[in-house]
This record gives structure tokens, sequence and C-alpha cells, in this order.
């Protein structure tokens, strides 16, 4: 009776093993989700310092918003979410809002057009998304069998 119960045991650490490293392998969606809106907000942010005025709303909203859109759709479409995906991506949204909010508040009356401003705003902005990507990659990374 008990080598039937440790091999039951044995088997349901194996099925747990298995779910999560599917769980894993299909969340890694959210890499590539993570680096786009990196990337995103990378490009955005530089376009409006750059162009200024009403120029610099059109172009960055003209490449933010159908990212955005994009990315919605994506992320609706994933069936599967690692453990703590929905803490982490308000983490990540939490800080960009932050970082944009200060590159804006800071760089439109000051240094319009500045690139020397804009550049590392630009950078600073999509760190977020940047670093979630790193995260969400070696958390959900294949794990070494022991």
């Amino acid at each position: 009776m008990a080598e039937t119960d440790s091999m039951d045991a044995a088997e349901a650490l194996a099925r747990a093993d298995g779910l999560r490293d599917a769980v894993n392998r299909r969340s890694r969606w959210l890499v590539r989700y993570q680096l786009a809106y990196g990337v995103t907000s990378f490009a955005m942010v530089l376009a409006l310092g750059l162009f200024e005025g009403a120029a610099g709303v059109v172009v960055s909203m003209a490449l933010w918003v159908p990212a955005i859109v994009a990315l919605t759709v994506y992320a609706a479409r994933q069936p599967v979410a690692h453990r703590g995906m929905a803490r982490s991506h308000g983490v990540m949204i939490g800080a960009w809002g932050v970082l944009y909010g200060a590159a804006l508040a800071v760089g439109i009356p000051a240094f319009p057009g500045d690139l020397a401003w804009w550049l590392p705003a630009a950078a600073a902005v999509s760190a977020p998304g940047l670093a979630s990507a790193w995260l969400t990659s070696r958390r959900t990374a294949p794990r070494a069998a022991w």
C-alpha cells in the first residue's frame, strides 16, 4: 500500500511540474507584449517631444493608438497567463504612468524639441516595459530537469 501511495505522490508531483512548465511556456506571449509596449513607449515619447505642438501629439498618437489596440487584442486572445501576471502588469503600468507623467510635465514646458532631454526621457519611459519583459522571461523560462 505504501508503495502505491508513493507512486501516486510521485505521479502527482510529475503532473504538477508538467502543468507548471506548460503554463510557463504558454505565458511567454507576455514577454513579446511587454517588449512591444516598451519599444512603442520609447517611440511615442520621442515623437511627442521632438515634434513641437500639435504635430507631436498627432505623430505620437499615430504610433501609440494602433499599437495599444493591437496589444490589447493580442493579450485578450491569449488563453494562459502565469501566476502573478496581473500584479506584475499593474506594477509595469503604474511605473510607466509615473515616468510618462514626469517626462511630459518637465519636458513639454522646459525642453520642447531638445533631443538631450527627450532621448533619455523616452528611454526612462520604456524601461518598465523592457524590465518587465526581462523579469517575465526569467520567470517563465524552461526549468532545468533535476
